[in-house]
């Protein structure tokens, strides 16, 4: 199931633009929210290619701010009393991803790294007040290695990434049409595909509420299954 909010953003003095609420990625059986922003500037407003943030949601309620969701608990490792056998944030484990063209492609995920951030850091960005009061945003890279499969063009494996307060509590995550030091991606850009031997690194920004910090990061495998780490 996947719930999406469709935001609309003040105008701002450059651009009108739109913050897009969306799920994290198709066939899920927990709940996400996504909410994808721009920068108050006209001219950093283009949308990476490497990572699609518009893809059609299922469900749409205007107007509301993003909030936390709820994920459907699971019998998997994830970490502390909620998840335990979650793996320590710096550990690596295997899992695959499917595309739907080319099949099952093997990863090693990890090392897992979660920073707490400051709300001033997302200043440029066209976010309402109601969005960002009482909140913190933490930025969460992971490192992916292929280790089997075809190659895939421009990959985007953090759809799969979860960023989780509790068991069943999930942050929303904050997409960014433009570049982010705090948080930004290495994902093969300019037709190379990626392939077997190959290692790039994703980073995601979420919302959290400010007196309850990201404890666990989960990433759903093929069978909708968890791996989990720490966050700390």
């Amino acid at each position: 199931m996947r719930t999406t909010t469709l935001l609309r953003a003040a105008v701002p003095t450059t651009a009108a633009l739109t913050l897009l609420l969306t799920g994290c990625g198709p066939d899920e059986t927990t709940a996400t929210g996504s909410t994808t922003t721009a920068p108050a500037t006209a001219a950093a407003t283009t949308a990476p290619t490497s990572h699609p943030t518009t893809a059609a949601p299922s469900d749409r309620v205007p107007s509301a701010a993003p909030t936390a969701t709820k994920a459907a608990p699971s019998s998997q490792p994830g970490g502390g009393d909620a998840f335990p056998g979650a793996l320590a944030a710096g550990a690596q484990a295997n899992g695959v991803f499917t595309d739907h063209q080319q099949g099952d492609i093997s990863l090693a995920i990890g090392p897992v790294k979660v920073v707490k951030g400051d709300i001033s850091d997302l200043a440029k960005f066209d976010l309402k007040p109601d969005q960002t009061a009482g909140k913190t945003p933490y930025y969460v890279s992971v490192s992916y290695t292929h280790t089997g499969g075809n190659g895939i063009f421009e990959p985007y494996f953090n759809i799969q990434l979860r960023a989780m307060l509790d068991a069943q509590t999930q942050a929303p995550k904050l997409d960014l049409l433009s570049s982010f030091p705090k948080c930004s991606s290495d994902v093969p850009v300019g037709g190379a595909n990626f392939v077997k031997g190959q290692t790039e690194h994703e980073c995601a920004v979420y919302l959290a509420p400010s007196d309850k910090p990201i404890k666990y990061v989960l990433w759903m495998n093929k069978d909708n299954t968890p791996l989990a780490w720490k966050a700390s």
